[in-house]
């Protein structure tokens, strides 16, 4: 397996800590962020492999974030997660190049894609 760099961001700390649990029982490293603005100074100071990134966050939403990101970094995966699966939601995070899944996760479904696995 290859172990990745895993940046989780969602203002939902408790969330965000589960992901970051099951990732790490997997083999990778991870760095969580309550919202955008916290996260793109740390993943600028180091690249994470993969960004996983609650869609509703305060301020910049994850899509918004996702694409900021990239203009910067582009060797990175991302995904969306979120509870809201309106054709909205869903556009703007593929249009940010990013995969979406909807909440709740499915951690193994996840666990897959951050390997690099289909989603």
């Amino acid at each position: 397996m290859n172990a990745r760099q895993v940046l989780i961001v969602d203002d939902n700390l408790n969330y965000a800590e589960n992901i970051a649990e099951i990732l790490q029982i997997d083999g990778h490293t991870t760095r969580i962020a309550a919202s955008a603005e916290e996260a793109l100074p740390d993943a600028l100071g180091e690249e994470p492999d993969v960004i996983v990134t609650d869609y509703r966050l305060p301020g910049v939403n994850g899509a918004a974030f996702i694409k900021r990101f990239r203009e910067t970094n582009t060797h990175f995966r991302a995904m969306v997660i979120s509870a809201y699966t309106d054709a909205t939601t869903i556009d703007a995070a593929t249009d940010a190049g990013a995969t979406f899944m909807a909440k709740p996760v499915d951690f193994a479904l996840l666990g897959r894609w951050v390997r690099g696995s289909s989603a």
